[in-house]
């Protein structure tokens, strides 16, 4: 093969590498979704309801939305006499971009959908067993229930703010989700994005059911036992948004509703935010911006365990698990800049006769 030839070859590659990747995205989403329709109690007309649709739309618009004032306030900034021809000419210039993040925000309310169905259904595909196990390995690790080391430094008031950082996570994600989805590095917009799937089909739903747990909060609910009562009656002390939560998730269980679900193992919440400082150190390095991120991070595995949500090994297997996947994904989905590869083709080619 001549040089040249393998520098075609490697332009094939580089270019085919972004389709196949969002071929794998949608293929995850609609497996995720027949999967749920076969596991969630409700029929195949549930799942397309004006509610869903409305929430659909919302993944949809929400992100363009949000673009759309962006670019709005970029032009005006920039004093640009016709800021919707501005906004239209980067529509149009970066079509490609926009149609594939529309493809990913669908596939996002695809999987979360899918996903809550597994998730409500997981007591009733495997009843919750793992706790005392998980409890064991806590003491284990820690010699203690981890718990009792956070509140012994963690006082009222850290305690509320704790309770605020996780009470914000969902929105913090999301528009995680939606930057990323915009993102002009169409490899890094689809690793990013996949990942963040991933996490909720492989940890969220397949792991949730093989190791079925409920957490601290429900452990006398589920088991009969009042172990975590002494950390109930200190989190009961104050007004926490993490109690009213814990609350309807209680009484609404068994409703699809959107964060509805019991499941403890793995910790989504510290898997999302182990993503994000991934996600920041593969663009910016190890700068002030990951350690803010980093620190988001620990604030939630900490905050997991202080309010009650998690055993201390969820969170560290969720931190453990998403750098395979997402070192797993980028073997998926390469990346193979035409300029680097052509130099090493060369090489190659000079030493290998045609």
């Amino acid at each position: 093969m001549t040089t040249t030839e393998l520098n075609q070859s490697s332009r094939r590659i580089a270019a085919a590498m972004p389709n196949f990747g969002l071929s794998l995205i949608v293929c995850a989403a609609l497996t995720h979704f027949l999967i749920a329709l076969q596991i969630g109690q409700r029929p195949v007309s549930s799942y397309f309801t004006i509610t869903w649709v409305i929430e659909l739309s919302a993944f949809l618009v929400v992100p363009f939305m949000l673009w759309f004032v962006l670019k709005l306030v970029e032009a005006v900034r920039r004093n640009v006499p016709s800021p919707i021809g501005h906004i239209t000419s980067a529509l149009i210039r970066d079509r490609k971009r926009f149609m594939t993040a529309a493809v990913l925000f669908a596939c996002y309310g695809l999987v979360n959908r899918s996903y809550r169905a597994i998730k409500v259904g997981v007591p009733r595909i495997e009843d919750f067993w793992a706790d005392p196990m998980f409890v064991q390995w806590d003491r284990a690790i820690f010699g203690t229930d981890p718990w009792t080391i956070t509140h012994a430094f963690i006082g009222p008031a850290g305690t509320y703010a704790l309770d605020m950082l996780y009470a914000v996570w969902i929105v913090v994600i999301l528009l995680v989700y939606a930057v990323v989805g915009f993102a002009k590095d169409r490899v890094f917009q689809l690793r990013a994005c996949f990942t963040y799937l991933l996490i909720w089909i492989l940890l969220g739903n397949l792991l949730a059911v093989i190791w079925s747990s409920a957490g601290p909060v429900y452990y006398e609910h589920f088991f009969g036992d009042p172990l975590f009562a002494p950390l109930m009656e200190r989190l009961n002390g104050q007004e926490l948004r993490a109690l009213q939560i814990q609350d309807l998730l209680l009484s609404n269980s068994g409703d699809e509703m959107i964060g509805s679900g019991i499941s403890a193992m793995p910790s989504i919440h510290c898997a999302m935010t182990a993503l994000i400082a991934i996600l920041v150190w593969e663009r910016r390095g190890f700068g002030m911006v990951f350690a803010v991120a980093l620190a988001y991070h620990l604030a939630i595995f900490v905050g997991s365990v202080h309010l009650a949500w998690h055993y201390a090994v969820d969170g560290l297997v969720s931190s453990a698990l998403v750098p395979l996947i997402w070192f797993a994904v980028k073997t998926l989905i390469r990346d193979v800049p035409a300029d680097k590869t052509d130099g090493r083709l060369r090489g190659k080619a000079a030493a290998t006769p045609a």
